[in-house]
């Protein structure tokens, strides 16, 4: 057993022990990477699960008010209070979509297309000067152009 333990191994194991150290803090990096992939990871798909949900209940909301998603239609006074709720609704949806398609190019695969298709139906609705107010301008300039390719 001494023959382990006396000066001559000294030196190799101190150099055994730092190389291990090397390895271990190398392997705990990559393990640390590997974590934080992992999560960012889930989270979209968690984030994209709750994004598809809020969707799905405003979607809902259209079928038990068809007039909402009805372009050039003639409102009555509480159909135009429904609408006009209902396109705000839709409008501060399509700014957080933006706002996490501008982070993400997949949700810009899945969302640019539906944010161009609600464009199309609410557009004279968010062209009024008093709605535009409710939105942060660089939302507006994305809708105002009308470009939804992916980048």
């Amino acid at each position: 057993m001494d023959i382990f333990f006396n000066e001559t191994y000294n030196t190799l194991w101190t150099a055994l022990s730092s190389i291990m150290g090397v390895i271990a803090t190398t392997l705990a990096i990559f393990a640390l990477l590997y974590s934080m992939r992992t999560y960012r990871k889930t989270m979209q798909v968690v984030h994209y699960g709750e994004i598809d949900k809020m969707y799905f209940e405003i979607l809902k909301e259209a079928l038990n008010k068809p007039h909402v998603v009805r372009k050039n239609f003639m409102r009555n006074e509480e159909q135009v209070v429904e609408y006009d709720i209902y396109a705000f609704i839709v409008w501060n949806f399509l700014e957080s979509i933006y706002d996490r398609c501008m982070l993400d190019a997949d949700l810009q695969k899945t969302w640019f297309p539906i944010i161009e298709a609600e464009r199309a139906i609410h557009l004279e609705w968010i062209q009024k000067p008093e709605n535009r107010t409710k939105f942060k301008a660089e939302f507006l300039n994305f809708i105002d152009k009308g470009n939804f390719e992916v980048v």
